[in-house]
């Protein structure tokens, strides 16, 4: 297995599209990322104090579905790996290969079972290769389809028997024009008794004429008996309820019961769709205020104390106090885990959005920032906080596949929980777990404060309100639970400052060459807030001082504003686009497309949804029609 060194940047590790559990296509094949159990964190004892990322507020929001848990723990790095052995942990995914000069096609088991009967050394099997003299150690291709279900799992398709079919099997018989109007096409009916025949010899063969999936065969080199793969996208099987991301153990990957048998709940998907895998992750600005001094050190000495059962609370704070010399209040503090309960979104990035505001410059030297006052220079807006130094933490707490959960749905108890797809823990503890893993990234930003009392005026106005009701009827017909829920609570002031957001992300591009790519908007929206945050962290081609800087010359950056909305005016798919009752994904965007409003994926948090460009530059109701004007 690949298990030595994973070549993927760290911060791909946790990312909406990336983490444990999810398929990562590298320069050999695909793999999956396995459970950060398995990189060894769990035998470092004193030394995990190296990877600790301290965020108590973000660890006290965790607490309400991850009772237990004590730290969050850094993704390594090559350095990491090489001093303590503590590196990410994968494994091949999917688990069939074939060869693209004799066309055998095995599971990668079979394969490294040939290779060592072949007398070769396993040590140079990785990445797989065929072990035929006439092949020449020709590298191995992966096969391209998966199976996943609603519950999180995911498994091969049972290619041993894909060339055993019923007698009912219809999927390779011609179709009349009548029949595929009326009826959707069955999937492979397969024989699960046995398979075609006791000396099986698969080898996997595409046609050079025939580009559809019926030009694909499974065919058995003993018995001769073959068959296509057309139909796949519609076969149905009971989930196995395989679980590769938590590795193998004795020689067997973990299983649970599932019995999801029918389809939309289990699907075949090619590996890199983005459906196969969403992660759930939550991000948090540091706020010094909010955070206990306690070393690292100190507070794995103190789990070690609690753990050992011998010292009771008042025992270990009055040891630790003397023989560290700390305030017994700070350890105190530490030892209770407070009042846990479950924090909407919105009221944690409240919290944010009032210490930015609201406090000064404090001593930390991880965080520096500075509030400006613009309502005279910059049109419709209030406050500019110049930020130069800014920390946020981001941690994975679960994934699930087939569909995407709203931010608020991530922590919310079972009871409450409204999506049928489930959540899996990326720890093999479920979510009993003592650590989770996390990213620390540093990086500038500033956050745009829109003026209250021109922005309540103008979302009063009737036209606006029913433009946000468009998209939120739009929702309640979409086939994503997600986007049901996040309507919900979908508003005029939500839809305008996240297409704002993304208009000057676009031209921070245009104007100050930064790649939008480098970008990620963090929105402040709800009846006591009213903004947005643009940043740039370290590892991207941002992160150089220049963001923070624009506030340094405000008629540069108002010009840079101005730009921006004028820009929007005039888009090259106009005037489709400009007209537009919705669009893109589940029609959830009026007047925004690629050319003229959309990002891309990773710099958004509502994946390019709920935009429309109309409420800001519209002549009649639009909130920058003074500065078309």
């Amino acid at each position: 297995m690949p298990n030595d060194k994973i070549k993927h940047g760290r911060s791909k590790h946790i990312s909406n599209y990336g983490g444990v559990g999810s398929i990562i296509e590298t320069t050999d094949n695909s793999i999956i990322i396995e459970t950060f159990d398995n990189w060894g964190y769990s035998d470092l004892n004193e030394k995990l104090a190296h990877y600790i990322i301290k965020d108590d507020r973000l660890l006290q929001r965790l607490k309400k579905r991850f009772p237990n848990l004590k730290h969050l723990v850094a993704i390594p790095t090559d350095r990491d790996s090489f001093l303590h052995q503590v590196r990410p942990k994968a494994n091949y995914f999917p688990k069939w290969f074939y060869c693209t000069h004799c066309n055998r096609f095995a599971s990668y088991f079979e394969w490294k079972n040939r290779w060592r009967s072949s007398g070769k050394n396993l040590d140079f099997f990785n990445p797989p290769k065929c072990a035929n003299r006439d092949c020449k150690e020709n590298h191995l291709e992966q096969i391209r389809f998966v199976l996943t279900c609603s519950n999180g799992h995911i498994h091969d398709l049972p290619w041993e028997y894909w060339n055993n079919r019923l007698p009912s099997d219809k999927s390779n018989v011609e179709e009349t024009e009548d029949e595929e109007k009326n009826e959707k096409q069955s999937g492979p009916q397969l024989d699960y008794s046995k398979k075609c025949c006791d000396q099986q010899d698969l080898i996997y063969k595409i046609s050079r004429e025939n580009t559809e999936l019926s030009g694909i065969w499974i065919e058995c080199k003993n018995c001769k008996k073959k068959a296509n793969l057309k139909g796949i996208f519609n076969f149905e099987k009971k989930c196995d309820g395989k679980k590769y991301w938590l590795g193998q153990l004795n020689g067997k990957f973990h299983e649970e019961e599932c019995g999801i048998s029918m389809s939309p709940s289990i699907s075949v998907k090619v590996k890199t769709s983005n459906s196969v895998y969403y992660a759930n992750t939550l991000s948090s600005l540091f706020i010094p205020e909010m955070q206990n001094p306690l070393s690292s050190e100190v507070r794995i000495d103190i789990d070690n104390m609690v753990e050992s059962a011998q010292f009771t609370n008042e025992q270990i704070i009055q040891l630790v106090s003397i023989q560290k010399k700390i305030d017994k209040e700070l350890i105190q503090q530490y030892l209770e885990s407070g009042d846990i309960q479950y924090i909407p979104d919105n009221v944690y990035r409240q919290a944010e959005y009032d210490y930015f505001l609201e406090k000064e410059q404090p001593d930390n030297k991880q965080i520096k920032f500075r509030v400006i006052d613009c309502t005279d220079q910059i049109n419709g807006f209030s406050k500019l906080v110049k930020i130069d130094k800014l920390k946020k933490t981001t941690v994975q707490t679960s994934f699930t596949r087939n569909e995407p959960i709203d931010i608020d749905s991530i922590l919310q108890d079972q009871s409450e929980y409204e999506y049928t797809v489930q959540r899996q823990s990326v720890s093999k503890n479920n979510f009993d777990s003592k650590t989770l893993p996390a990213l620390e990234s540093y990086g500038e930003g500033i956050l745009f404060v829109l003026d209250k009392n021109k922005l309540e005026q103008w979302e009063k106005q009737q036209v606006v309100i029913e433009r946000t009701d468009k998209i939120k009827n739009n929702a309640k017909n979409a086939d994503s639970k997600s986007h049901q829920i996040i309507a919900k609570t979908l508003t005029p002031r939500k839809v305008l400052i996240h297409t704002l957001s993304h208009l000057l992300m676009r031209e921070l591009e245009y104007v100050c060459g930064y790649p939008t790519s480098s970008l990620s908007e963090r929105l402040f929206v709800s009846d006591t807030m009213h903004g947005f945050l643009i940043s740039a962290f370290d590892g991207t081609d941002g992160y150089l001082g220049g963001l923070s800087n624009l506030c340094n010359d405000l008629d540069n950056l108002r010009k840079i504003i101005e730009s921006a909305i004028f820009r929007a005016t005039d888009c090259s798919s106009d005037p489709i686009c400009i007209e537009s009752e919705g669009q893109g994904v589940g029609q959830l965007n009026l007047a925004a497309c690629h050319s003229c409003t959309l990002t891309p994926e990773t710099t958004c948090e509502l994946s390019n949804l709920y935009l429309d460009r109309s409420l800001v530059i519209n002549n009649d109701f639009g909130y920058f029609r003074t500065m078309i004007e």
